[in-house]
This record gives C-alpha cells, sequence and structure tokens, in this order.
C-alpha cells in the first residue's frame, strides 16, 4: 500500500515528472530494496484509478478530480519508468508487459469507448508509448498538467514487434509464426550455386545486419537440407556469439535448427562458454523457458532443451558467466571487455534478471542451483538485483537448515574455466 508520502507526490499535478519521480525516490529509507514493492503499489494504484475515472469530465475539469486522476496515472507511470532507466533499454525494464498491455488497450479503448475515461486511457497510452520509442528526454521537464494538455500530439506508433523476443515469455504477446518465403522470393534470393550464396550470406551475417529476406530464405535452405546446414554454420563461440550480436533473431534460429540434428551434443557443449551478454541470454532464455503446447497434449509445456540437458547446460554456464564477469573479460566473440565498475555491475544485472526469468517460469528451480547464485551473489552482493538474488538463496538455506538437510546440488555445480 502506497505511504501517504508517496500518495501525496503522485497527486502533485505541477511539479515535473523527474521532480514528483526524485521526491519519492528520496522519501524511500532504502531505494535498492523498496523500489521493486514501491513499483508493484504503483502498479496497483493505476489498476484501480481506472474504475474511479468513469464518471469524471477529465477533459474539461483541469483543477478538480479529473485532474488529480491524470496526474496520479501520469507521474505513476513514469514512476515505473524511472524507477528502472538505469538499465538503459526499455526491453529490461520489469514492467515492459505493463507497458505494452497500456500501449495496446489504449488504443482499443480510444476507438471503442465514448464516454470521457477514454480521456484517461489516452493519456496513459500517449507517455507509455514515449518510453517504447525512447522518447522521454522531452516529457523529464513537463507537469502531469502540462503533458495531458499535449498527450494526443506526443503520443507515437509503435512497432511492437521490437518486442516479441521480451515479451514472448511474459505471455503479453503469442509467439510469432514463422513464415517461410515464396518459391519465387528464394528463387530471387538464393539463385545460382546454394552453397556459395548460403556461405556468403552466412558469413555476411557475422559482421553486418542482413536482411530479414535473405534471412528467412537462407532458414528456409538450411532446414531443407540438414548436410548444408551442419557444413556451413561456424560452430565456434566467437562464431555463434558474433552472430547473436548482429543477427539475433537469425542466430537463435540457427541454434534451434542445430539440435535437432546430430550436432545437438555439440552445441549444447558450446553454449556453456557463450559470454552472459545480452543478446546471448535472450538466446538461453528462449531455449530455456518452456512455451505451452496446442490444447490437450501432455504435459502443456515443454522447452527446446531437455530437463537433464539443461542442468549439464546451466551450472557452467553461470559458473563461467560470473567469471568472466569477476575478470572484467566476456572472452571470445565479443570486442570489448567490460568497461570498468559500472559496465560489471550492467553485466551483473543482465546475469541476475536472466536468472530470475529462469526462476519466474518454472525454467528452474533454485534449489538445484543455490551454490552458482550463491557464488554470484556473494561476488556483486553491492548490486540491488544480485542482493534481492542473495536474499531469496538465504531464504532457501535457512529453509533446509531447519528441517535438518542441505539443498541438493550436482556434481555439475563445479566451475569451469572459461575457453
Amino acid at each position: 500500500m502506497l505511504s501517504e508520502v508517496v500518495a501525496d507526490l503522485l497527486s502533485d499535478s505541477e511539479r515535473s515528472l523527474s521532480e514528483v519521480a526524485a521526491a519519492i525516490i528520496a522519501s524511500l529509507s532504502d531505494p535498492d530494496e523498496q523500489a521493486f514493492y514501491l513499483a508493484c503499489d504503483v502498479l496497483f494504484m493505476l489498476e484501480e484509478l481506472h474504475g474511479s475515472s468513469d464518471n469524471q469530465d477529465l477533459g474539461n475539469d483541469k483543477s478538480g478530480t479529473g485532474m488529480l486522476l491524470i496526474a496520479k496515472v501520469v507521474n505513476g507511470e513514469y514512476l515505473l519508468y524511472k524507477l528502472y532507466e538505469q538499465y538503459g533499454l526499455i526491453a529490461m525494464n520489469p514492467f515492459l508487459a505493463h507497458f505494452v498491455d497500456v500501449y495496446n488497450n489504449g488504443k482499443k479503448i480510444r476507438e471503442n469507448i465514448s464516454n470521457t475515461s477514454s480521456r484517461l486511457y489516452s493519456v496513459q497510452a500517449s507517455i507509455v508509448s514515449l518510453f517504447l520509442s525512447g522518447e522521454t528526454a522531452a516529457i523529464r521537464v513537463l507537469s502531469a498538467t502540462q503533458f495531458a494538455e499535449q498527450a494526443d500530439s506526443m503520443a507515437r506508433d509503435i512497432d511492437l514487434s521490437r518486442f516479441v523476443d521480451a515479451l514472448v515469455n511474459q505471455g503479453v504477446l503469442d509467439p510469432p509464426e514463422s513464415k517461410s518465403p515464396s518459391t519465387e522470393t528464394r528463387k530471387t534470393k538464393l539463385h545460382g550455386d546454394t552453397y556459395e550464396i548460403v556461405q556468403r550470406l552466412l558469413t555476411s551475417s557475422l559482421t553486418e545486419e542482413i536482411s530479414e529476406m535473405e534471412a528467412e530464405s537462407l532458414i528456409s535452405v538450411l532446414k531443407s537440407d540438414v548436410t548444408l546446414l551442419m557444413s556451413s554454420v561456424d560452430l565456434s563461440i566467437n562464431g555463434i556469439t558474433s552472430m547473436l550480436h548482429v543477427n539475433p533473431v537469425l542466430g537463435r534460429s540457427l541454434i534451434t535448427l542445430l539440435l535437432s540434428t546430430i550436432l545437438r551434443a555439440e552445441v549444447l557443449q558450446l553454449l556453456q562458454y557463450l559470454p552472459p551478454t545480452l543478446p546471448v541470454l535472450e538466446a538461453l532464455n528462449h531455449l530455456l523457458v518452456p512455451f505451452p503446447l496446442p490444447s490437450g497434449q501432455q504435459p502443456s509445456t515443454t522447452s527446446l532443451i531437455r530437463d537433464e540437458e539443461k542442468s549439464a547446460l546451466l551450472h557452467p554456464f553461470l559458473s563461467n558467466a560470473t567469471r568472466s564477469i569477476e575478470s572484467k573479460s566476456l572472452g571470445a566473440g565479443v570486442e570489448n571487455v567490460v568497461d570498468g565498475t559500472s559496465g560489471q555491475t550492467r553485466h551483473v544485472q543482465l546475469l541476475c534478471l536472466f536468472i530470475q526469468s529462469l526462476l519466474r517460469t518454472g525454467a528452474i528451480a533454485l534449489e538445484e542451483y543455490i551454490y552458482e547464485i550463491q557464488a554470484l551473489t556473494i561476488s556483486f552482493v553491492y548490486v540491488p538485483e544480485a542482493r534481492e538474488l542473495f536474499q531469496m538463496v538465504q531464504g532457501v538455506m535457512k529453509q533446509h537448515t531447519t528441517g535438518g538437510h542441505t539443498p541438493r546440488a550436482t556434481t555439475q555445480r563445479t566451475r569451469v574455466e572459461v575457453l
């Protein structure tokens, strides 16, 4: 529940959005520990506000209850963005799913609802569209009142396909259907010697972004010719890492195809040594997180990597990832080393969010990976996300100690040197 101080600050319609957010964060006794809980309370408030807006004339009431509701919504949404602005990428904000829901619902409601409460949805969707587009600099200095007056002109049209990878596992968007290019398209893009063209495209994909049409054609050809697939893809740490950084969708597709070949074991072993960068973590998340099967099938969910393979992959990967961040070197396939403490902190945050995603979706059980997670969190306990995981580990250890036994571990948990 929001404190009286925070509730009053969120109602401020005259101070700038950045000033209100800064005042709220300053009011917390321990911002690092309380930020997530505050954000959840704000989210609950935003959901409640729409029920109280139905009878308010938000378009004409600039000083009464209507403006108070708009101030709470605008300040509340900005606070959800500001609390996690340090991540740099909106895709790493834990409330991205909420932002996308607001944007989607705002568009639908503006088209179908005629009462004045639609104004609240419109303003809310407008500010969220600026978060999703990355255009937040102009609104920092605006008050809630000033933003509401300009909301319609500042709203942006958002292509949500940019966030598909981050949102599929959160259930906001359905997994995209793979579309195979037409025969004519393939003839246009892959005419001539197929092997030569495949090699050229794969080589190019390591250093420059190739077009969506080229990527689709390439995948279509390699899917139909397993021998060509296995002989063409660069199965090295440098090759896979480079492709995931430059052409992430193509890289994930190729890894998925290779897992269906006799090279499966080799690919899984390779994944253990990839550096803990954002594109790599997104690819591993895609492979590890369960996805729903068609209705009626049992079990109802599955993942691209089996449970026993998951254990063999993740124990060494987490150990190697911690070691590489500690040494401030991300290893092969990444040009830059971790840049100082701030860069180190950023990679710790990414790795912690990756682990939290796996825990939240049920892809892994904390007990099995408690030693690797403990090693990471103890080394970087000054990072808020690592401290949060450390507290989870301590809670589990305490439960097991009380119960008279220790968490289960496997022989895979021994640290493995980064290649």
